[in-house]
């Protein structure tokens, strides 16, 4: 039968063939927008000698968008089927023209096995097992076997050299336009088709990859790679300080299945043939959905010591419990959470040794309320993760929001902005122009992650310490000279140093070991530039976990939760937003000043995040100075000590109380009253508050807080 008959019969349409629509074939589903790839190639100033990676690749859009702009880039992708189409879409090399006439030829030869083959049902047949793995109706029975036929006929072909980009023309033919999917925020089964032009469609599809290979074809000089390996253990894959950047969209914590959504390409194109490798390719994703979990899975080891997230899943567990939820899947969710931040903490670890010293990375995640309607605040939760592997957390930007469908709340999608500081100790190496290497090589080539500003906050402890010394004085000038000595590069500003230590990470163990028993060492400002390592009782002002919490109705503006960018910043607002510093201390109260600088005598300038003052029933004037603390920064007593100096140099007549709040990690928030002892900075009052829409607070919910009345 010829290309003619062929039409004339019904089996190609010609409209398809000659009027067939331009579009971007790179840009797959599962993709984030190539805009934001650009954006951040511009920013981070990477160029033709830079190599980014992609460590969640999926269909490849950092790929294809690094390669546009002249950027060599590597991708990492474990599912077999998003792998092959990030592949596909990063070959560039063929001829456009020669791709169409051969597709012609496959068109015809498809004709043909349909033309004669006169019971389909009997001539192409998917087979039970594979059969089984679709989701049901997501295939009419014509179009069905219109496109095995068509797979037939492209796999029988003798000239291999078009295979790849006609089976990915047929897998974007076939989820939208020959299948019976439809999108939505899962995948589902809509109005079913009883016939479909195959062959049109993906004539259509392969016409839209020549047109762009036509344009695409002067960057394909540009080296590029995805490799098909677990993301959670890149450093089996790249070279030691082999990447300058890494811009990418890893899964969120939710119950999308990703197998799901690609399920019917996945399964005809044969990357998956019946339950077993169904299983086996779902066992090297990351875990973000109950589907993907499985006995043996441990990648919660590595957050058994993170409270935030161990207390994120704890909530998650006690909603269910009082839900009275007891499915299979509704009981693993609090397991999801554990298994997702601890796999991406692993990938994060096993990173760091193929970053570049100043490698930056763009994560693109989202918030979530999946699970029991619980807020996941996956972008505040990963950064605090990444900072306490060692990476310096530059931002946590505002990408688009989102209205959840389950809870009809905006929800955030953000972009988590880091920077590795480097490796420490290490053999200069030069450039490696594969970045792939066997597991041998990667296990002797393996350096020690050394922080740098532990390695000078270290020193400086060493050059003044003596033993049973309980303060010990220093100036941050010396970081300079040190820096020096230890051919350090400082950071810019040099109190980043100081402030990662007082708020944000650990002393060094060489430091901490010296403390006496029952006391830790602490940095207390002692002048304009000096400052003090402290002995200080033990100290720690985290939320208690076994606290109730107060629902109070959000009058958060609408504008300002949606647009809110910095965790601070957020939290102070809603302090003052919803009056929870009028309604924690029962005073009633006005923001004076915000941040608040000044300087005191003796120690030095001070910061407080914001200043209230009030007045109470009796007349009495109050002054309340509070610390505001996000996601990664924890309130600390130093912070404290200063402000009870604060006001007692600018304040004295008023009755001070110096208040700390912070950021839970389900977003509720728990506010903190100090008081000084004869053995130092005490916790005088806490209490928990959750802003919630107003019909959460129930008549049933007001009885109980009357009848706490009683027993306060």
């Amino acid at each position: 039968m010829s290309l003619a008959g062929a039409i004339k019969h019904g089996y190609i349409n010609k409209m398809y063939v000659e009027d067939m629509a331009a579009h971007d074939w790179y840009r797959f589903v599962l993709s984030f927008p190539p805009h934001l790839v650009s954006d951040y190639i511009h920013r981070f100033g990477l160029n033709e000698n830079s190599r980014v990676l992609d460590p969640f690749c999926g269909t490849g859009t950092t790929i294809v968008e690094c390669k546009k702009q002249g950027v060599e880039a590597i991708g990492i992708e474990s599912h077999p089927m998003l792998h092959f189409a990030g592949n596909v879409k990063t070959s560039w090399f063929l001829s456009s023209r020669e791709l169409l006439k051969h597709a012609h030829k496959i068109a015809f030869t498809a004709a043909q096995k349909l033309s004669k083959c006169k019971n389909a049902d009997s001539c192409f047949v998917l087979g039970e097992d594979k059969t089984k793995l679709l989701l049901k109706d997501s295939i009419s029975v014509i179009p069905l076997q219109k496109t095995l036929a068509l797979i037939e006929a492209i796999n029988e072909s003798e000239n291999k050299f078009f295979q790849a980009h006609e089976k990915l023309a047929l897998a974007k033919a076939l989820v939208f336009s020959i299948s019976n999917l439809r999108f939505g925020p899962e995948v589902g089964v809509g109005k079913p088709k009883y016939d479909s032009p195959v062959i049109d469609l993906w004539l259509n599809e392969v016409k839209a990859i020549a047109q762009d290979l036509e344009s695409l074809q002067s960057s394909d000089s540009i080296n590029s790679k995805i490799f098909h390996a677990d993301s959670r253990t890149p450093q089996e894959i790249l070279k030691p300080e082999s990447i300058d950047s890494c811009i990418t969209s890893p899964p969120y914590p939710n119950e999308k299945d990703y197998t799901r959504t690609t399920r019917l390409e996945t399964v005809l194109l044969g990357f998956v043939n019946d339950r077993s490798e169904l299983q086996s390719l779902k066992k090297g994703l990351l875990r973000s959905n109950t589907r993907t979990i499985y006995k043996g899975d441990n990648d919660d080891e590595w957050i058994k010591n993170n409270s935030e997230i161990k207390t994120l899943a704890a909530e998650i567990e006690a909603r269910r419990i009082e839900l009275e939820k007891t499915s299979g899947f509704e009981r693993l969710y609090s397991r999801v959470v554990e298994l997702y931040f601890g796999g991406m903490t692993r990938h994060l670890a096993n990173l760091r040794p193929s970053l570049r010293s100043g490698a930056k990375l763009a994560y693109v995640v989202g918030d979530q309320a999946s699970f029991f309607r619980i807020p996941i605040r996956t972008g505040k939760l990963l950064a605090n993760i990444a900072d306490s592997l060692g990476y310096e957390v530059i931002d946590i930007e505002l990408f688009r929001s989102r209205l959840s469908t389950a809870t009809k709340e905006t929800l955030r999608e953000e972009c988590v902005i880091l920077r590795w500081r480097g490796l420490t100790e290490h053999k200069s190496q030069q450039r490696n122009t594969n970045p792939i290497e066997s597991e041998k090589d990667m296990s002797e080539g393996k350096s020690k992650t050394e922080n740098r500003y532990s390695q000078i906050i270290e020193k400086v402890f060493e050059q003044h310490y003596e033993k049973n010394a309980e303060e010990i004085k220093f100036t941050r000038s010396e970081f300079e000279s040190i820096a020096k000595e230890l051919n350090i590069n400082l950071p810019k500003n040099l109190g980043d140093i100081i402030y990662s230590f007082r708020y944000r990470t650990q002393l060094p163990g060489s430091i901490t070991k010296t403390a006496t028993k029952g006391k830790h060492w602490i940095i207390r400002p002692a002048g304009r530039g000096i400052y003090a390592f402290a002995l200080a009782a033990e100290f720690d002002v985290a939320p208690n976990p076994n606290y109730d919490k107060v629902k109070i109705p959000d009058a958060t503006p609408g504008l300002v939760a949606k647009y809110s960018l910095n965790d601070e910043q957020a939290l102070l607002a809603k302090l003052r937003y919803n009056r929870l510093i009028d309604i924690f201390t029962g005073v009633t109260c006005y923001s004076l000043q915000n941040h608040l600088r000044t300087s005191i005598v003796g120690i030095g300038q001070v910061e407080t995040d914001e200043i209230y003052v009030g007045v109470d029933k009796r007349g009495v004037h109050h002054v309340f100075p509070v610390q505001a603390k996000g996601g990664r920064d924890k309130l600390n007593i130093v912070q404290i000590e200063q402000d009870f100096a604060l006001c007692a140099s600018k304040f004295p007549e008023l009755l001070a109380h110096p208040m700390g709040a912070q950021f839970m990690a389900d977003g509720s928030i728990a506010l903190f009253e100090f008081k000084m002892t004869e053995e130092g900075v005490k916790i005088a009052t806490e209490k928990h508050y959750k802003l919630v829409t107003p019909d959460e607070v129930t008549p049933e919910l007001l009885n109980q807080y009357k009848a706490s009345l009683l027993t306060d």
